[in-house]
C-alpha cells in the first residue's frame, strides 16, 4: 500500500517508525526528514530581483522549478529542492531569445553554442536573410558542406523535417527555431539566374514553402541584397508570403537597401506584408553611411503611419555601428548573374569590371567607403595576413587603387569576401534601439574560440550583444529601463515567434532562465579582438537545466527544436 492512497505522510512515518521498533531498529533522523519532507522542487532560485519580461516592476522573489518549468513564483522552503541557487543580489529574467540569428550549421559544428548561451541567449530564430539550411541541394551548400566534412559530419536532410531530425539527434544547448529562406528555395528551383521564374517555377517554390511551414519554420526570410534575392521582383515576394500567411507566419526581411534607397526599401517592405496581409519583421534597421544618416526619423514615420492602418510591423537590431556582410552586395546585380563564380569571371574581363565600377562606388561611397570595410575573414590561405586590415589600408600597402585591389581580392577569393564595415552612427544606433517596436537581435551566430568555428576575426556582436546592450544602454546611458531592455530580449521576439510558453517569468512556463549581476555585466568582444565570452552572467538555465553555472559551460544540452503552430 503506498502512503499516498491511505495513510497521510505523518501517519506513515509513525508506521514506519513503529515497525522499526518492533525489528529492534531505529530510524535515523535524517531518514525522517527526508520522508517527512521530500524535495517537491528540482532547482528553487533564491532571493533574485524578477523581472519577469512582459513590463511589469522588479520584485524580490524565489523561483521553484519543476522539470522544465516554473512552478511557483513565491517564497520558497530550501529545503524542499534539490538544488539550491542563492540569487542575492542578481537579477532573474527569462531566457534572451535572438529573433535575427545565422547558427544554421554551427550547432552540428558544436552544440553547445559557446558564444551565445554565455550571453545569456536561451532560444535562437535562425534561417534569416533569405538564407536557410533546407530545402536542400547539396551544390548549393559547397563551403558548408566543405566545413562540415572537416568535421566528420554528412548533409543528410533534404528538407526541414529532415534537418530538425538530425539537431535533435545530436542535441543542442539552446532551444531552436527557424525560417524558410526565400533565396535557398529559389535557388533550389532556378539557381543564380538573374531572371522572373516561370509560373510553373513559381508553384514549385511555393509548394516548397509550404512544406516549409507545415514542418514547423516560423516565417518567410528575404536577403534582398543577396543573390538570388536580389533578383526576385516584389510581386514574386508577396505571392510567397501568402503562402506564409495561410500557416499565420511572419516575413522577415533583410530589405533590398539599408544606405541610399532605405526609404524605398522601407516602403517595399510595408507594400509586401500589407498585400500578403501578414505581420512584418525589418531585420537589422539601420541607416547606412553618413549621407543617409538623416532618414531614420523619417522611416520610424512610415512604420507608425503603417501600424496606424493596422499592419503588425517590428523591427530588430544590434548594438553596434558596424555591420558584417560579404563585399559582392556592393556590386552591381547584372555583375552577380549566375552566382559567384559567373561574378568572378566578369571581374576578370577588364571591360567589365570597368562597366561596373561607377555603381559599385556609389555604393561603396554611401557606406562611408573602402577605409570603413575591414577584411575580417578569408578562404584563400595566401589572404591570411589581411584579415584585420581595412581595404584601403590594405591597397596602400601594395600601391594599389582600392577598386582594383578588391575587385583582384575577390578573385582570389572565388567571389565572396567576409567584411565588417562601419556605417552606422551611434546616435542613429539608440535611437533605434529606444523605439517601441524595435526588438534586440545579434546577426550572428553561435560560434567558439576553439575547434571549427574560430575563424578569422568575427563581429564582436557573435560574443557580446546581449551584455552590450545591458551594459552601454541601460547602466551607462540609460535610455532604457532594465525592464524596458528585458522586454526588448523576451517576451517581444516570444510573441513574434508565437511563443505562448516561452519569453516571461510565469507559472507554468519553460524554465528558460537568466541570472545575471547588473552592476558587473561587460561584453568583452572588440572589434580587434572579438572572441572573448563577456562576464556577469552567473547562471543560464535552459528547460529546467544549469547550462551556465558561475559562468562555465555544464556541457548540458537540453535545448529543444521549436516548431511553428498554426494558430
Amino acid at each position: 500500500m503506498g502512503m499516498s492512497d491511505k495513510l497521510s505522510r505523518r501517519e506513515f512515518i509513525e508506521t514506519l517508525a513503529k515497525s522499526a521498533a518492533l525489528a529492534g531498529l531505529t530510524i535515523a533522523p535524517e531518514t525522517r526528514r527526508v520522508f517527512a519532507s521530500p524535495s517537491k522542487f528540482d532547482l528553487v532560485i533564491k532571493n533574485g530581483m524578477i523581472v519577469d519580461g512582459m513590463g511589469n516592476e522588479p520584485f524580490e522573489s524565489d523561483l521553484g522549478i519543476i522539470g522544465e518549468y516554473i512552478q511557483a513564483i513565491e517564497k520558497v522552503d530550501p529545503s524542499q529542492a534539490k538544488k539550491v541557487i542563492d540569487a542575492s543580489k542578481k537579477i532573474v529574467s527569462p531566457g534572451f531569445i535572438d529573433i535575427h540569428s545565422h547558427s544554421d550549421f554551427e550547432p552540428f559544428l558544436n552544440p553547445k553554442a559557446e558564444s551565445k548561451i554565455r550571453q545569456g541567449v536561451t532560444t535562437e530564430l535562425v534561417g534569416n536573410c533569405g538564407s536557410s539550411a533546407f530545402p536542400l541541394k547539396k551544390s548549393c551548400f559547397e563551403d558548408e558542406e566543405e566545413i562540415l566534412k572537416e568535421a566528420k559530419i554528412e548533409i543528410t536532410w533534404e528538407n526541414l523535417e529532415g534537418y530538425h531530425l538530425l539537431l535533435e539527434k545530436r542535441g543542442i544547448a539552446v532551444n531552436h527555431g527557424t525560417l524558410v529562406g526565400q533565396g535557398t528555395v529559389r535557388r533550389f528551383i532556378i539557381g543564380n539566374a538573374r531572371r522572373k521564374p516561370s509560373t510553373e517555377e513559381m508553384e514549385m517554390m511555393k509548394k516548397l514553402v509550404s512544406d516549409a511551414m507545415s514542418q514547423g519554420a516560423f516565417g518567410l526570410s528575404t536577403g534582398l541584397e543577396y543573390i538570388p534575392d536580389r533578383f526576385s521582383s516584389t510581386d514574386e515576394i508577396i505571392e510567397l508570403c501568402k503562402v506564409i500567411a495561410d500557416f499565420k507566419g511572419f516575413y522577415a526581411t533583410h530589405m533590398r537597401s539599408e544606405d541610399t534607397f532605405l526609404l524605398e526599401a522601407v516602403g517595399e517592405a510595408l507594400h509586401i506584408s500589407e498585400s500578403a496581409c501578414l505581420p512584418l519583421q525589418i531585420s537589422h534597421l539601420k541607416a547606412s553611411g553618413k549621407e543617409n544618416y538623416y532618414k531614420i526619423p523619417f522611416v520610424f514615420d512610415l512604420i507608425e503611419r503603417a501600424k496606424e492602418r493596422g499592419l503588425d510591423v517590428s523591427a530588430d537590431r544590434y548594438p553596434y555601428t558596424a555591420y558584417s556582410t560579404t563585399l559582392s552586395i556592393s556590386f552591381p546585380a547584372w555583375a552577380l548573374d549566375g552566382g559567384p563564380q559567373c561574378f568572378v569571371e566578369r571581374l576578370k574581363d577588364r571591360e567589365l569590371r570597368e562597366k561596373m565600377k561607377e555603381e559599385t562606388m556609389e555604393k561603396v561611397v554611401a557606406n562611408n567607403g573602402w577605409e570603413s570595410m575591414l577584411i575580417n575573414h578569408v578562404q584563400n590561405e595566401k589572404n591570411r595576413h589581411l584579415i584585420g586590415k581595412y581595404i584601403q589600408e590594405a591597397a596602400d600597402e601594395v600601391g594599389q587603387d582600392p577598386y582594383e585591389f578588391a575587385c583582384d581580392l575577390l578573385i582570389s577569393e572565388g567571389g565572396n569576401l567576409s567584411i565588417t564595415g562601419f556605417g552606422m552612427s551611434e546616435e542613429n544606433t539608440a535611437s533605434v534601439l529606444k523605439h517601441p517596436q524595435v526588438m534586440l537581435c545579434s546577426d550572428g551566430s553561435a560560434l567558439a574560440p576553439y575547434g571549427p568555428l574560430d575563424r578569422g576575426i568575427p563581429h564582436p556582436r557573435n560574443y557580446g550583444t546581449f551584455p552590450r546592450f545591458l551594459k552601454v544602454y541601460v547602466r551607462e546611458k540609460k535610455i532604457l529601463t532594465l525592464t524596458e531592455a528585458i522586454q526588448k530580449m523576451t517576451s517581444m521576439p516570444a510573441r513574434r515567434m508565437g511563443l505562448r510558453d516561452r519569453g516571461a517569468i510565469k507559472k507554468g512556463f519553460y524554465a528558460d532562465l537568466v541570472i545575471f549581476d547588473l552592476s558587473r555585466i561587460l561584453d568583452k568582444a572588440t572589434y580587434t579582438d572579438p572572441k572573448q565570452y563577456p562576464e556577469g552572467i552567473d547562471y543560464v538555465i535552459v528547460n529546467g537545466k544549469v547550462v551556465i553555472s558561475k559562468g562555465e559551460h555544464s556541457g548540458e544540452l537540453p535545448g529543444k527544436i521549436l516548431r511553428h503552430k498554426k494558430a
